[in-house]
């Protein structure tokens, strides 16, 4: 199964508030994927894994993981882009939808 990190500056309330929407729309597509919260520091343990992080902070290219601005979300404006950039993110990882 897929797992979503949702990456703010604390881990903890906006991380929280985004990872509910992005919960919300994954389960409106079916999709079987694991949404869980995390930190930047998170991010550079060697014990964590995730296939794609949706955040609010910048996060450095050698992280290798493939990142989508959660900020649309967060503000209210545009949330769609967000949501059509993790679908597309999604199926690029894993064409089967992990369905």
């Amino acid at each position: 199964m897929l797992t979503i990190a949702i990456v703010c500056g604390a881990g903890i309330a906006t991380s929280a508030l985004i990872a509910e929407q992005v919960r919300e729309h994954i389960a409106s597509r079916g999709r079987r994927v694991t949404v869980v919260q995390a930190t930047v520091m998170d991010l550079l343990s060697s014990d964590f894994h995730a296939d794609l992080v949706v955040t609010t902070v910048d996060l450095p290219d050698a992280l290798g993981i493939p990142r989508i601005s959660g900020m649309p979300l967060l503000l209210g404006t545009s949330p769609q882009v967000t949501y059509d950039d993790i679908d597309r993110e999604l199926e690029r990882i894993d064409p089967e939808g992990g369905r």
